[in-house]
């Protein structure tokens, strides 16, 4: 069983911290990066399950790079959650254009990011062991 692993591409610190240990304390494995170049780097690298990208960063907006990443036969179906503060619906909807899976505001709800996360990016179920009968019966 392979743990999915998400590239969590934000500027912001604090915020990149946070959604790396609320998603690695539930057993994701997490790159951050803080530029979107960097990003792209991690993407050729390694399997990526899942893209938390925020949509304002330095170099490169978020839209400019998820249209980018669209254009790339081998990562265009990679999914991908934008997380902007910009609370614009323009933006909501150019992002939708462009095939974000889905979005968050910042700031954000932890469980709603656990959420989304989960639902994009599920965990392997581990096989669990099947009851004997005489286990069921014993009431």
């Amino acid at each position: 069983m392979r743990i999915p692993r998400v590239l969590v591409i934000d500027d912001d610190p604090t915020i990149a911290r946070i959604v790396r240990l609320t998603l690695q304390s539930k057993g994701y494995s997490v790159v951050v990066t803080e530029t979107t170049h960097a990003g792209l780097k991690e993407l050729f690298q390694e399997k990526i399950d899942l893209i938390i990208l925020d949509y304002m960063l330095p170099e490169q907006n978020g839209l400019a790079f998820l249209k980018d990443l669209r254009a790339e036969p081998e990562l265009r179906y990679t999914p991908v959650i934008i997380m902007t503060s910009a609370g614009n619906n323009e933006v909501v909807q150019a992002a939708k254009i462009l095939g974000a899976n889905d979005f968050m505001g910042k700031p954000f709800n932890i469980q709603t990011l656990l959420e989304k996360t989960m639902r994009l990016a599920p965990m392997p179920e581990e096989e669990k062991p099947e009851e004997s009968p005489a286990e069921e019966n014993q009431d």
